[in-house]
């Protein structure tokens, strides 16, 4: 349990967490802005350093959770949904039929497929989430390195898209005057915007396909677990 929890830590919120605090330095730096020195020696300013972006990216994890359903508005969908209600290049038709008959009938889901959209989506996401409840239960595949994975690039995005909204609005500000600085730091706000920029548009492409990767791999496993459940027949 705790090497999970360390390894978890380590992806999905250290690395988020380290990275924000870099930017936030840079942002108060543009501001004419600076931390406390920490005079304890090198030691105490790395362990401090790790506390900060630790609590840091739980933070950015929380946020990113709330904005998660913005996230699947913008990629078209909440990816346990759309691999389940059509077919794709992963679940081709007759797999995927075979699939949800197989779920409903072995989790005993007595629920008739509702015909509606959003009736289907809920039915969709509930089955979803009974395959997460025995992935997880089981310690099935992969399917907890998948999570960290997709968890890392989703704080990811919400970090980088953070600091590109704060640096775009500084600009304004300053284009307008409305905020003075060094005639130095425009500069450097130019670069960050751009680093922020490019950083959002590559992490909105990797977060959505680490959500399939994920989605993909719990409902792989489920289905081997449940055909491995199965009394053999002649």
């Amino acid at each position: 349990m705790l090497d999970k929890l360390t390894y978890y830590d380590a992806i999905a919120h250290l690395i988020p967490g380290a990275l924000a605090c870099l930017f936030l330095l840079y942002i108060l730096d543009i501001l004419g802005l600076s931390l406390p020195k920490i005079s304890q020696g090198s030691l105490a300013q790395v362990g401090i350093g790790i506390i900060v972006s630790y609590v840091a990216g739980h933070l950015l994890q929380a946020v990113a959770s709330t904005a998660e359903p913005f996230y699947y508005i913008s990629w078209g969908g909440r990816p346990s949904i759309n691999l389940l209600a059509a077919q794709s290049r992963t679940f081709p038709e007759v797999q995927r039929e075979k699939l949800i008959e197989d779920l409903t009938s072995y989790f005993k889901i007595s629920e008739a497929l509702p015909q509606e959209k959003k009736g289907k989506g809920l039915f969709y996401r509930n089955l979803f989430e009974h395959c997460m409840a025995v992935c997880n239960r089981e310690k099935l595949g992969r399917v907890e390195l998948f999570e960290a994975s997709y968890s890392l690039h989703r704080a990811l995005l919400t970090t980088f898209a953070l600091f590109f909204l704060t640096s775009a609005i500084l600009r304004i500000f300053i284009c307008n005057q409305w905020l003075i600085v060094q005639h130095e730091k425009p500069a450097l706000l130019t670069l960050l915007l751009w680093a922020t920029g490019v950083g959002t548009a590559i992490e909105f492409f990797r977060a959505r396909k680490r959500a399939y990767y994920y989605v993909r791999e719990v409902l792989w496993m489920s289905a081997d677990y449940i055909h491995s459940k199965q009394p053999n027949r002649i």
